[in-house]
């Protein structure tokens, strides 16, 4: 058990990636404390829209593993988000899939050839597969980016939205499914610009296909949710108020 880890330290460091402290008992990236801030956050209830549901509201520890699985190269952060995610049997999300139509086909948000020579990986279809895989389905690449948009992070929710504006295209070889649901991946949901935009791209194809009224449901579903500003502070301010409950200073 020391020997392996030790090797984990080794390949992970053997800092918590949600503090930044150094611990011993790394899962193998969160500390006991972080591990428990997430699982804290994978209990909140996240519906953006009719048909979006997201794993995890935007926390700084959120934040900060959806970073290292987008920037510091570790892939295997998908699966962990998604196994410790409401996603699992017994989790919310976990329920509302069960009631999403078979079969479920898991299609992730594609990157421009650019960003995946980068990364080496397309982070959205990590998540598919752990989706897969936790409630059953299969990642189909169904979605092809047409042109190259800059980064979202900074822009406004109409430009946002010009950004990715057929931006994405269908490219189904056997036509689209007449069962099931679709479900539209991505890590983080803010505006909806870019799972709107591919929303869309299957939305054409449907329209111009002989099963526009008995094709497959179409779902978004993320791992991140970035909330308005306004929901972020209520819920500061209720963990501050439970705190000072629990402390006895109310």
């Amino acid at each position: 058990m020391d020997l392996f880890r030790n090797v984990e330290n080794f390949v992970f460091g053997a800092e918590c990636l949600g503090c930044g402290h150094a611990s011993d008992q790394l899962d193998p990236w969160l500390c006991p404390s972080c591990a428990a801030e997430l699982d804290r956050a994978s209990k909140v209830s996240l519906f953006p829209g009719p048909d979006v549901l997201s794993l995890y509201p935007m926390r700084p520890i959120t934040r900060r593993l959806v970073h290292a699985l987008k920037y510091k190269g570790i892939p295997g952060m998908a699966t962990y988000l998604v196994r410790h995610s409401s996603a699992r049997k017994d989790g919310m999300v976990g329920s509302e899939l069960d009631l999403w139509p078979r079969p479920l086909y898991f299609v992730p948000v594609p990157l421009h050839r650019a960003r995946f020579r980068e990364r080496g990986y397309n982070q959205a279809e990590k998540i598919a597969a752990a989706l897969a895989v936790s409630a059953g389905g299969r990642v189909c690449k169904w979605l092809r980016r047409k042109t190259f948009v800059v980064s979202q992070t900074k822009l406004s929710k109409e430009e946002r939205e010009r950004n990715v504006a057929d931006a994405f295209e269908c490219v189904l070889q056997k036509g689209i499914p007449t069962r099931g649901t679709v479900v539209i991946v991505d890590d983080v949901y803010t505006t909806g610009a870019t799972t709107g935009a591919c929303l869309a791209a299957f939305e054409r194809v449907l329209a111009r296909s002989a099963c526009s009224g008995n094709g497959p449901l179409l779902k978004v579903c993320t791992l991140l949710y970035d909330e308005p500003a306004s929901a972020v502070a209520d819920y500061v301010a209720d963990c501050q108020m439970e705190w000072d409950f629990e402390g006895g200073r109310s």
